[in-house]
């Protein structure tokens, strides 16, 4: 107590001091575009800035010959031949937003591919997405949607877990740092849906459900980087390091098509 009236009291002085001896006590002033507003502004800046240039981009892709294709939310993943796009900035990137309108004509577009997309979507987002891709698709285009699969965090609470469930749980911890606790299936399904984001958590037929209501026929789930198409094959980049063995067994890939003859959606 003693010693928090002195700290006080020195307070107190300081304070007296500055007003005596200089009327005010200087604050130091940030420089410009330093600070919080600072980075925030930049930060809007090249957002805005990237917005700007992104429909010349799209354009100039478009009028190319060859197939279209388009990824969403591409992060630092750039597939050669394909629109790269995301909603932050980025070399070799152009804005798109997958909560929105997508900036393409109805049937403009032969493959649409996100890897690890849509579990940052709310369900209804989710279905605003695959809608859109629906529209913007070619008769006969494919989409193709990496995303963890729900039914393989559930997996691991079974009685006796298989040994492939069993190293999961540990790499999983290992790569993103969590608890070692003892209940360990619990642990990594509530990260999981809860970090980086994510919103929704599909399983193989909730999302199959969504890609069929849409409109897409055919839907069918394949292991990472395998298709019957090879437009479809090799994209899954997520990770290919130590870690990749885990990335690819809570991942699901889905592909589905667009009828050749359109159809009504829901």
């Amino acid at each position: 107590m003693r010693r928090l009236v002195f700290d006080r009291l020195l307070i107190g002085v300081g304070v007296l001091l500055c007003a005596v001896l200089s009327g005010a006590c200087a604050q130091p002033q940030p420089q410009d575009g330093a600070g919080a507003d600072g980075g925030a502004a930049a930060t809007a800046a090249a957002l805005a800035e990237f917005k700007q240039r992104s429909p010349a981009i799209i354009a100039a892709y478009m009028q190319q010959p060859g197939l279209k294709k388009l990824q969403i939310g591409a992060g630092s993943s750039r597939l050669p031949g394909w629109l790269n796009t995301d909603i932050e900035p980025g070399d070799g990137l152009a804005y798109v937003d997958a909560t929105q309108p997508f900036p393409f004509e109805d049937g403009s577009l032969n493959y649409i591919f996100s890897e690890h997309v849509i579990e940052h979507l709310t369900y209804d987002e989710g279905k605003a997405m695959v809608a859109e891709a629906f529209r913007v698709l070619a008769p006969g285009g494919r989409m193709r949607v990496a995303t963890p699969d729900l039914q393989r965090f559930i997996d691991l609470f079974a009685e006796t877990p298989n040994e492939e469930a069993k190293a999961y749980i540990v790499g999983k911890r290992q790569w993103h740092n969590w608890p070692d606790e003892p209940n360990a299936p619990a642990i990594i399904l509530n990260l999981q849906m809860s970090s980086w984001g994510h919103k929704f958590m599909y399983d193989a037929p909730t999302l199959i459900g969504v890609l069929t209501r849409a409109g897409f026929q055919d839907a069918r789930t394949w292991e990472e980087n395998m298709s019957d198409d090879e437009q479809l094959r090799n994209l899954e980049g997520r990770d290919t390091g130590v870690n990749k063995r885990w990335s690819e067994y809570e991942t699901m890939s889905i592909e589905a098509g667009k009828p050749m003859v359109s159809t009504s959606r829901d």
